[in-house]
């Protein structure tokens, strides 16, 4: 059976004072027929750790705002929960509302990143690459409570004791241990013109570069 992403209960992290930024999101979601989307007003007034980069000021507030709606949804219900921030913006051509679901899927990325060049992209075969080492947090669909639970666990130690974004946790901790799928062609990407400082497009628009599933017949 073919899995509606504009029926999943979805969550999008906006900032108060980022009134531009939220309309854009209702105006996207309502056009795509999402049926079940809401705000989440975005956790403010963490510090970062001294000496942190620019453009980076805010991942402690960005994480702990992923990690509330976590325990407000899919570890409170079981149900699963997509999660978009409010820099945005969908890449028309890839999306479709209906597609099956691997049957193993612990998470979908529906945005990426070529963050670190060392990421895997494993070709399934059936629209899917499987990630590991993949950047990103902007569009994330949990389907299982323990990768959410893991997500907090390892994002929470990165964010507090290594002083890095929790995406970091996700990519080298929390996605080798987990089943994690993304569509060949991301649906989402951080675009350039809803980020003052950090432009990401570049990035997280481009699809990943896929490798072969390796099978014994597999000859490179």
């Amino acid at each position: 059976m073919d899995f509606n992403i504009c029926n999943v209960r979805t969550r999008w992290i906006n900032v108060d004072k980022d009134v531009e930024k939220a309309q854009q999101m209702q105006e996207l979601l309502d056009g795509l027929e999402f049926t079940n989307h809401q705000r989440f007003s975005a956790v403010t007034g963490i510090a970062p750790h001294e000496g942190v980069r620019k453009g980076e000021e805010h991942y402690r507030n960005c994480a702990e705002s992923h990690f509330k709606i976590l325990e407000q949804t899919i570890l409170k219900d079981g149900e699963p929960v997509l999660i978009l921030e409010d820099d945005v913006d969908l890449e028309k051509e890839a999306f479709v509302k209906e597609f099956p679901l691997p049957k193993d899927a612990d998470a979908i990325y529906f945005g990426t990143s070529h963050g670190d060049n060392s990421y895997e992209a494993i070709d399934q075969g059936n629209g899917y690459n499987k990630i590991v080492r993949v950047y990103a947090t902007h569009a994330i669909m949990y389907l299982n409570p323990e990768f959410a639970k893991k997500t907090i666990e390892d994002g929470k130690t990165h964010i507090y004791k290594h002083n890095r974004p929790f995406d970091l946790a996700l990519a080298y901790e929390v996605q080798p241990k987990f089943n994690v799928y993304a569509p060949y062609v991301p649906y989402f990407y951080q675009a350039d013109a809803k980020n003052s400082v950090n432009k990401w497009e570049n990035v997280t628009r481009p699809p990943l570069n896929k490798k072969k599933k390796f099978s014994v017949w597999t000859i490179e």
